[in-house]
């Protein structure tokens, strides 16, 4: 996500990284669902920047007795 911006005569890029979270059950409250979001958005800039990651929970632990 980029764009050229216009400000005071002046023209430059602007690009936007953005981290996104959906709540689960199993999340304690709002301070897990920023933590989400904020290593969403940490993981769009070690990717590259200038675009959107959505958080995935791990999956589930598999059954070692199975």
């Amino acid at each position: 996500m980029s764009a050229q911006v216009f400000a005071d005569k002046v023209q430059f890029g602007l690009t936007v990284s953005i981290g996104m979270a959906e709540a689960t059950v199993s999340m304690s409250g709002i301070d897990a669902l920023m933590g989400a979001a904020d290593h969403a958005l940490y993981q769009a800039k070690a990717d590259g920047r200038n675009r959107r990651i959505a958080w995935a929970p791990p999956p589930p632990a598999s059954k070692a007795a199975e």
